[in-house]
């Protein structure tokens, strides 16, 4: 009442979500659930970026890293980062909140730490901060609250979503020691359509491809050091991290999806750059085609970019550039191809590499598979277009170049064995005209793919396969190098003809050779012709 004695009606404001929503949010946000993974890591990422301060300024030595483990029917993600207090579980509640800073941190959208509830029945998170002698503890029972909703809806009933989430999380503290600082996130009972987040084989090599991890050791992929070395110096936030997977007692170490057995061509490293202003960097990045043992050294052969596997998507499924942001990959390796080859598309696929935003004004969309649409996008999709034409153009090169070096083995080993029967006197004379075309032949196609070819050690091969071609030609014209012929006596005897079917077959051949006067090749060759059907006939 007011002091006239009036009513005042205060109007609370309306609950404007309600609990399915909940549900329907988590589960669309995440339709592969590896991707509820991802979600972790993004802020296990972040959190040992927000502790490497501390850990200067308190000396601390202990490695940063982040644990996944598989446990049963659960899986851990465990980080030794900034960690959270008191002021912070409470907020765990809050669907899509965060106050981490666009364009300065890897995850700052979806649901955040509630994401685990898409995939399993219990979702708990234990956190600490230096400095902090409490651990507090924040539960959620996903599978009750999914039980809760579906049967208060099947009766009509609906409840506001925080009126829910309140009823089925709880938040506690113990004491710990006040130097740790970690965050624990425990999937718990994951649910039945969610199993291949336990994949181990899956789960390592989605966490290779998509998390901001580092480069196997030199022994393992040699470009490594290189390509880290040179990422280091052109992207400000390239920070690899140590990521551990351990099931059934057994733990690796996650690194990028690249190794020896591989065999990637060496790197190459490019810009992407704002086509209005040309010294701003958009974007930094590195690639590679398959390569080859060439001639003693690893040259790019070209192609799609294959690697093991059972089926083509598979042998296929590191084709392409991925982009990066933070270390994260955005989208699939169809994206760059999508957005920035407009012609020959599939040549796209002749390469494997990564692109980095440098310029985070390029701001990734909801679900991380492609950019917000904005100026920045539209100049990093620009100028990215102009690198793929140069990509296009050096696929064709490489192209050439490697056709250039097979046809020159292919007729260096032609070449080879004809002077190796040369040497056994094995080639006919009625051989002779055939065998000089097919050389003519090979040497001038031979001469048209050195005509394309840019490669200089290609090029001194293809010079040496000529210089052998005309020294196998010179031999050719060598009558003591050639089988000897056989005469129509000889012919007559081996094939048994009466006397007087070998006067008659002397006759045609001397009209023959009278014929052939002017091309005694030509001779041999219908001669020698002759004879084998003779023979193959009686």
């Amino acid at each position: 009442m007011s002091e006239a004695g009036t009513q005042v009606t205060i109007e609370l404001p309306e609950e404007l979500v309600y609990a399915p929503a909940v549900l329907i949010l988590s589960e669309d946000l995440y339709p592969r659930k590896l991707e509820v993974v991802r979600e972790y890591i993004q802020n296990a990422s972040d959190a040992l970026d927000d502790f490497r301060p501390v850990a200067e300024l308190i000396e601390d030595r202990a490695e940063p890293v982040i644990k996944i483990s598989v446990q049963g029917r659960s899986l851990v993600i465990f980080d030794t980062g900034t960690g959270m207090d008191a002021l912070d579980m409470p907020k765990l509640k809050r669907i899509a909140y965060s106050e981490k800073r666009q364009g300065e941190e890897a995850g700052y959208k979806g649901i955040g730490r509630l994401a685990g509830i898409a995939v399993a029945d219990k979702l708990k998170i234990s956190s600490t901060s230096y400095g902090d002698s409490k651990l507090h503890t924040f539960e959620f029972l996903a599978g009750d609250m999914r039980d809760d909703v579906s049967s208060k809806k099947k009766s009509g009933q609906q409840e506001p979503a925080s009126v829910v989430i309140n009823r089925h999380t709880k938040i506690s503290t113990t004491d710990i020691d006040p130097e740790s600082h970690y965050t624990m996130v425990e999937l718990r009972d994951i649910r039945e359509s969610c199993l291949e987040i336990l994949e181990t084989d899956a789960l390592h090599e989605y966490i290779a491809d998509i998390a901001p991890v580092g480069f196997a050791p030199d022994d393992e992929f040699k470009y490594g050091s290189m390509i880290s070395d040179d990422l280091l110096q052109h992207v400000p936030d390239y920070s690899p991290k140590n990521v551990y997977l351990s099931s059934g007692g057994e733990r690796t170490r996650i690194y990028k999806p690249y190794n020896n057995s591989m065999m990637l061509s060496p790197p190459k490293f490019f810009e992407i750059l704002d086509p209005d202003e040309r010294k701003h960097t958009l974007a930094y990045g590195w690639y590679a085609t398959k390569g080859r043992e060439m001639l003693g050294k690893t040259k790019p052969a070209g192609k799609i970019f294959a690697v093991d596997g059972k089926d083509a998507e598979e042998k296929h499924r590191f084709a392409g550039l991925v982009y990066k942001l933070f270390g994260f990959s955005i989208g699939d390796r169809t994206l760059p191809q999508r957005t920035l080859w407009t012609t020959t598309q599939n040549r796209a696929q002749w390469f494997t590499g990564e692109i980095h935003i440098v310029d985070k004004r390029v701001q990734p969309t909801t679900d991380r598979s492609n950019f917000i649409e904005n100026e920045w996008r539209a100049k990093l999709y620009e100028d990215g277009r102009e690198f793929a034409q140069k990509l296009n153009k050096e696929a064709q090169r490489i192209s050439d170049d490697r056709q250039a070096f097979d046809t020159s083995e292919r007729v260096r080993k032609k070449l080879e064995e004809c002077r190796s029967r040369l040497g056994n006197r094995q080639i006919d004379r009625a051989d002779l005209k055939r065998e000089r075309e097919e050389i003519t032949r090979q040497l001038e196609l031979l001469k048209q793919r050195q005509g394309k070819c840019r490669d200089n050690d290609f090029l001194n091969v293809i010079k040496e396969v000529r210089r052998l071609g005309t020294a196998v030609q010179e031999d050719l014209t060598n009558p003591k190098l050639l089988k000897k012929s056989k005469s129509v006596t000889d012919i007559a005897a081996d094939l048994k003809m009466t006397d007087k079917v070998q006067k008659l077959f002397a006759i045609v051949m001397e009209t023959l050779q009278d014929y052939y006067a002017a091309d005694k090749e030509e001779y041999d060759q219908v001669s020698g012709k002759i004879y084998s059907a003779l023979r193959k006939k009686y």
